[in-house]
């Protein structure tokens, strides 16, 4: 089996449920933007539509799952492609429209699972400007595998269930969580901005309307 990236040992890291976990919620945070509601109540209201997104964030590594289960490296084949992420977004659509048409929903589905392709484009041995990257097939069928130079993530090792539980990948993953924890509080701020805005806005047209209705013209 041919080994992806220049270093044979980035093949064996990706970056761990945590960091893709967190692309899921942001990619709901933009598909509960509309609503006029605390965030609380759209993840209760709205928590099988998360469930789902957070889903497709990670399903680009159900290779890893088939490679553990046969005991060969499988990561890092199509399914890490944007031709992937296409099919699944088509296909999820027509299954459930989490949006108010197919093709916004289908965005949405994409933008869910190419997350994980853009995460894995960062990911690599050690941090910062190197090759330690891992190459993903991103423009399959181009047999040509694709890597930023630029390491923002340290990747858990997954050759072998002892690796996937050791201290180094508990470490990566307490970065992850530490990294996307702090984005994710930006955008929460953000979110919770937007939301204010849209009220304030709302309350403004109600009370336009109220003061027309109360002096109509002679």
């Amino acid at each position: 089996m041919r080994l992806r990236g220049c270093n044979p040992e980035a093949f064996r890291l990706m970056a761990s449920p945590v960091a893709h976990s967190f692309a899921g919620f942001w990619t709901f945070l933009l598909l509960t933007a509309r609503l006029k509601v605390r965030l609380a109540t759209a993840c209760r209201q709205y928590l099988p539509q998360l469930v789902l997104l957070v889903l497709l964030a990670n399903l680009a590594d159900v290779d890893f799952l088939f490679g553990l289960g046969v005991g060969a490296d499988l990561h890092h084949g199509f399914i890490h492609s944007l031709a992937a992420a296409v099919f699944v977004a088509l296909g999820v659509s027509c299954l459930w429209r989490i949006a108010d048409s197919f093709w916004r929903s289908a965005t949405f589905y994409f933008l869910a699972y190419s997350s994980h392709l853009l995460i894995d484009l960062f990911t690599g041995t050690k941090l910062g400007w190197n090759a330690t990257a891992s190459g993903i097939p991103l423009l399959w069928p181009w047999e040509k595998d694709f890597r930023s130079p630029l390491v923002l993530i340290v990747g858990v090792k997954h050759k072998d269930l002892p690796a996937l539980f050791s201290i180094q990948n508990v470490q990566s993953s307490f970065y992850e969580l530490l990294i996307f924890g702090v984005i994710t509080a930006a955008l929460l701020a953000l979110w919770v901005r937007h939301q204010r805005s849209r009220a304030m806005s709302h309350s403004r047209e109600t009370a336009s309307r109220v003061v027309c209705n109360s002096n109509p013209i002679q």
